[in-house]
């Protein structure tokens, strides 16, 4: 399992020993293989890209066919599992393959690197004893009121906090809905553009965050959190 960057290229946030042991790996099950390409050059593995095995996972297809590209751990051979961004097996389709591996009963490595979700809790101000990541919330306005509702009351019950995301082009939407949704008193914070030169990161009260210009949000990769 390794992690790669959460920005582009920044591969200060990766131990060295990670980079030394995937530039010894030549197979590759990933989130997206032009990411994965561009970050393994970027790394200068020793082998050439275009000679490395990468196999993309579907997103959309949990019955998508892994025996092929993951029988050569059959034959003794490695394969790293590399996220678009932070870490694998979270918030993304590599789980498939770690659960594939677990069943045959090969040895699964996690190695280190940048975690956006941790990243942004860290950095929040929240409960780090007890939390609970989300992942997307629902679409569809009406669910996702109902869903922020949800998170809120098991807030208020446990104290733990709630982690969630959202695709970058829908940060504006989902603050207008945080906003007119939950109490004024309830804490968010926004992480924006973690390990970024524009990096942000704000803690407040919804009603502060009713004053803030949710345009200046747009397209840029954000972690949810509610919490006190």
């Amino acid at each position: 399992m390794i992690p790669c960057p959460i920005v582009d290229y920044k591969n200060d946030s990766i131990p060295a020993e990670t980079i030394e042991l995937t530039h010894k790996i030549s197979h590759f099950v990933v989130e997206r293989a032009r990411t994965a390409r561009r970050w393994l050059s970027s790394i200068e593995h020793p082998q050439a890209i275009d000679e490395l095995e990468i196999f993309e996972l579907n997103k959309n297809d949990a019955q998508q066919d892994l025996s092929g590209i993951l029988s050569k751990l059959g034959q003794g051979l490695d394969i790293g599992v590399i996220s678009e961004a932070g870490c694998p097996g979270i918030a993304d389709p590599g789980h498939r393959a770690v659960a594939y591996a677990h069943r045959k009963g090969y040895k699964v490595a996690p190695l280190i690197g940048p975690s956006s979700i941790l990243l942004a809790l860290m950095a929040s101000g929240f409960n780090g004893q007890s939390f609970a990541f989300w992942g997307y919330l629902p679409n569809k306005k009406p669910d996702i009121n109902k869903r922020l509702r949800s998170l809120e009351s098991n807030l208020s019950s446990t104290g733990q906090s709630q982690i969630f995301m959202e695709a970058p082009y829908r940060n504006g939407f989902m603050l207008e809905q945080i906003v007119q949704t939950l109490n004024p008193n309830t804490q968010l914070c926004v992480a924006c553009d973690i390990n970024a030169k524009t990096e942000s990161i704000s803690t407040k009260t919804v009603k502060e965050w009713k004053s803030t210009d949710f345009k200046s949000y747009h397209k840029r990769p954000a972690i949810f959190l509610i919490g006190r």
